[in-house]
């Protein structure tokens, strides 16, 4: 009977029957592996990221120097690692159905310019409520961003970074004040949550 390491040895010089019983022996670390990193890929299946994990493996066996004094366990751990973790950031990137541009629902309305417009069923003196009632008066500054940022009454509208740097502060800040008007819009008007 042959000892462990004359496997790994044989293993390391490429004879088939022993690269076999290696990846038989660490198939159960790869799979506590794939447990800790399948929650990163969920669409795809649990069998891809063992597949990954076992060439991590073969990987660490052909590479393995064992004059450095390691074991080979030592070296095959970040392997696989590394072969999960890089394979689920890949399926997390890349869904496992490809839609062309003409498939998916957003892109009709990538060149429609009116899709985020104002809609012209609010006159100029109820914009003006609004803004009194989100902002507290139509002198505040954040009614002035407001305006600049949508276009509101008579102004043209703004990115949040040109509104930031019109007014010298931070698009944070922007957006703190642009949160604090939709949110009381919300409250105080919910009939109106399509309308802006």
């Amino acid at each position: 009977m042959t000892q462990p390491s004359d496997i790994i040895h044989q293993a390391i010089r490429g004879d088939r029957v022993a690269i076999d019983r290696v990846l038989k022996q660490y198939t159960p670390l790869v799979q506590k592996i794939v447990n800790k990193y399948c929650f990163m890929a969920p669409r795809h299946s649990r069998e891809d990221l063992v597949q990954e994990g076992l060439i991590g493996v073969v990987k660490a066996i052909r590479t393995f120097d064992p004059e450095r004094g390691n074991r080979l366990m030592t070296w095959i751990y970040p392997n696989v690692r590394i072969a999960v973790q890089g394979a689920a950031r890949k399926y997390k990137r890349t869904p496992k159905y490809m839609l062309s541009l003409e498939q998916c629902d957003w892109a009709n309305n990538l060149e429609d310019p009116n899709v985020y417009a104002l809609r012209d069923d609010l006159t100029s003196d109820r914009i003006r409520e609004m803004i009194i009632e989100g902002c507290g008066s139509i002198d505040s500054k954040s009614a002035k961003i407001v305006c600049r940022r949508f276009g509101l009454l008579g102004q043209s509208p703004l990115r949040q970074g040109e509104v930031a740097r019109e007014f010298g502060m931070s698009k944070q800040a922007v957006q703190s004040h642009l949160a604090r008007f939709h949110r009381k819009m919300r409250d105080k008007h919910p009939e109106l949550a399509g309308m802006v």
